[in-house]
């Protein structure tokens, strides 16, 4: 696997993830919850994609409010903030695609929170694997 190119396996886990959307966000498969978030922070830093990359997008979904009606707007408002920064840093098109993918399937306070605990873990595990 070559850094910052993507080969047919980081493809693949973002399609299986992008495919669980919808049980991830629920959370109703712990593990598969961990196992995909765990995989992909390490995809993200064998991508070279930076803590400070990853955190800018964070910041803004740690902001929302938990409540998803008053989150929605701003929340559907990241899926062209994140597609500017992947035109900047074309690294980011796996966090890209997998984002905008779970905001399309957020529909309550029960997948916003999964968004949000899915995304921190990304950064969590991004960190553990040395992601500067």
């Amino acid at each position: 696997m070559r850094k910052g190119r993507f080969d047919e396996h980081d493809n693949q886990l973002v399609d299986e993830i992008k495919k669980n959307a919808k049980s991830i966000l629920m959370m109703d498969n712990i593990e598969n919850f961990i196992n995909y978030s765990d995989q992909f922070g390490k995809l993200c830093k064998n991508k070279r994609i930076s803590t400070s990359q990853i955190r800018a997008i964070f910041q803004k979904v740690k902001r929302l409010p938990d409540n998803y009606e008053t989150s929605r707007n701003d929340l559907n408002l990241l899926r062209p903030k994140l597609a500017y920064q992947t035109g900047r840093y074309s690294q980011l098109r796996p966090l890209k695609e997998i984002i905008d993918t779970l905001i399309k399937e957020i529909n309550n306070d029960e997948t916003l929170k999964g968004f949000k605990e899915f995304f921190e873990a990304i950064i969590a595990y991004h960190k553990s694997y040395g992601g500067d």
